[in-house]
């Protein structure tokens, strides 16, 4: 191509990881419900509802990582068995009423409510992060934020620390839009440094 060489290669099953691979997999889900009875939430492509017994089975889905409710057990049940029929029954299934679910934990515990908390995913941030934590601060936004030290100033991360600092900023982004919206501000700006990030950032 172009008077490059190039190497041509033809796959015999699909790479996971890829988008065509998700979306193959997405449309060969959404078809295996839809045979089921299921109606697609006209909102949300990853949510999907079928009734059964005067009651809503709701499924909702990230990937293959999935959410069943019905207020009777017995429909999950037969759900994951329908399932376990298509995809094999190598599915991993938890019952009860807390669940760790997309590092989100969901607690049904209390009738008519859901309590969502990012506790352990935040502790498991502060844990692998390369460098110690020596200090807490009272808002996640102090006012020197969005002070940028002039380049010839700046100290720039050497490239181990560039990588932590942009996981990390993934990892604020990720926490930021489920559980902590108070990091939302200093997230998005460190997000806007992640190309050239110093020790200030």
């Amino acid at each position: 191509k172009k008077g490059e060489k190039q190497l041509l290669v033809q796959c015999l099953t699909a790479l996971y990881g890829t988008m065509v691979a998700l979306l193959l997999y997405y449309k060969k889900f959404v078809k295996s419900l839809k045979s089921k009875g299921f109606k697609l939430n006209p909102y949300d492509p990853c949510v999907a509802n079928m009734e059964i017994d005067g009651f809503q089975l709701t499924v909702t889905w990230h990937v293959d990582d999935l959410k069943v409710s019905h207020v009777d057990p017995f429909q999950v049940t037969r759900f994951a068995e329908y399932l376990a029929s298509i995809y094999g029954e190598k599915l991993t299934v938890n019952r009860g009423k807390v669940h760790d679910y997309l590092g989100m934990d969901l607690d049904f515990s209390i009738k008519g409510k859901v309590k969502i908390g990012q506790i352990k995913y935040t502790r498991k941030m502060i844990d692998k992060f390369p460098e110690p934590i020596t200090y807490s601060a009272a808002t996640p936004a102090s006012e020197y934020l969005y002070t940028i030290r002039n380049s010839t100033d700046a100290k720039p991360l050497d490239a181990s620390r560039k990588t932590a600092f942009v996981h990390t900023v993934a990892q604020g982004i990720f926490l930021s839009k489920r559980a902590r919206r108070d990091i939302q501000n200093a997230v998005a700006f460190l997000s806007t440094r992640v190309k050239h990030p110093d020790e200030d950032d």
